[in-house]
């Protein structure tokens, strides 16, 4: 893994139990010699500006602290210093100039989780990782890759490549009857370049048949004991630009019970 630096953010009330998307970044920062920059602040701004506001903070940056220094992780906590900027653009700017961001699957509707998601995935220029809610926190050694050859699935190969050490596996995925796209090698090609790479790959196909392409990808990588997806990240823009593709949104709802590399 050639991680040096992940961003992730915390409700700072769900700090003590541990959250999933804190637990993967320290995790994989443990073994990747990596920091983790650590965003602690609501989504839901309702309740801010309170005169508790610092004492809370000092809390959660006490108890983040705590956690990354039983990983061994040097770990930055950062508050939400400016409410100038909405939630999305800080996470993004904080993903610019780092290699990854995590985030914890949707836990509800609140409108501020999906502005977070949507930044993180398409103003930061950065792969986003959501992390599922329990499960294994090493880095990946077999990944699935999902593969419909747009610029969107390339980056997520190549987002990938940072995170598997040479010698790891990956199968380049494609699910058939999804959308119209010339008939060429790609895919096969696909896994001629992780190879360049020094990872062992193949290539499969898998047949829609009516079903669901999120459900295809995560009974595959079952089937095949992956411990990592990757895929393109779709949105579609007709209303506030808050539309995402099917999987997409699937994968934003953390349902998955491995982690998701989505990249845009």
């Amino acid at each position: 893994m050639s991680v040096r630096s992940i961003v992730t953010f915390v409700e700072p009330a769900a700090v003590e139990q541990n959250p999933a998307a804190l637990s993967l970044a320290l995790g994989w920062a443990g073994t990747a010699d990596a920091r983790v920059v650590v965003l602690a602040f609501t989504v839901d701004v309702s309740g801010v500006g309170s005169p508790d506001d610092q004492a809370d903070f000092a809390r959660t940056r006490s108890g983040i602290l705590a956690l990354a220094d039983r990983a061994g992780v040097p770990c930055t906590v950062v508050d939400r210093n400016s409410f100038a900027y909405g939630i999305g653009a800080v996470f993004a700017d904080h993903m610019k100039v780092a290699d990854l961001g995590i985030l914890s699957g949707r836990h509800g509707p609140l409108m501020g989780e999906r502005l977070l998601a949507q930044a993180a995935l398409f103003d930061s220029g950065r792969p986003l990782v959501i992390a599922p809610r329990r499960g294994n926190t090493a880095p990946p050694r077999r990944a699935l890759i999902a593969w419909d050859g747009t610029h969107a699935a390339a980056r997520a190969m190549q987002d990938t490549i940072a995170l598997l050490a040479p010698g790891t596996e990956a199968i380049v995925a494609r699910v058939t009857d999804d959308k119209e796209m010339r008939m060429d090698q790609s895919g096969i090609e696909a896994t001629s370049h992780l190879a360049r790479h020094g990872i062992r790959a193949e290539f499969q196909e898998f047949p829609r048949s009516g079903r669901d392409i999120y459900d295809i990808l995560v009974a595959a990588a079952n089937e095949s004991a992956c411990d990592l997806i990757a895929a393109g990240a779709v949105r579609h823009s007709p209303i506030r630009e808050l539309v995402f593709g099917s999987v997409t949104s699937r994968v934003l709802d953390g349902d998955c019970p491995l982690p998701v590399l989505l990249s845009a």
